[in-house]
């Protein structure tokens, strides 16, 4: 189950790669960091009704990934 994750989670980012997003960045975070506009805002509602805070967590987590290599992922 922990590799299915795995590869779910770095195609999430591999998405939000295409969109222009930072490699340490996925759709959820990305969401998080964009101006309010009704489909960002719609989007990031879903994730929350899948997880309570889920775009603040993302957020989270892209900013610790972030912080562990100076912005310069390896």
């Amino acid at each position: 189950m922990r590799r299915l994750f795995n590869f779910l989670y770095n195609i999430d980012r591999a998405v939000a790669s295409l969109f222009g997003a930072p490699p340490q960045e996925t759709i959820s975070s990305e969401l998080g960091r964009h101006d309010a506009n009704p489909v960002v805002d719609l989007a990031a509602d879903g994730l929350d009704l899948i997880q309570k805070g889920h775009v603040e967590k993302a957020m989270e987590h892209a900013a610790r990934l972030d912080g562990a290599d100076g912005g310069n992922e390896q």
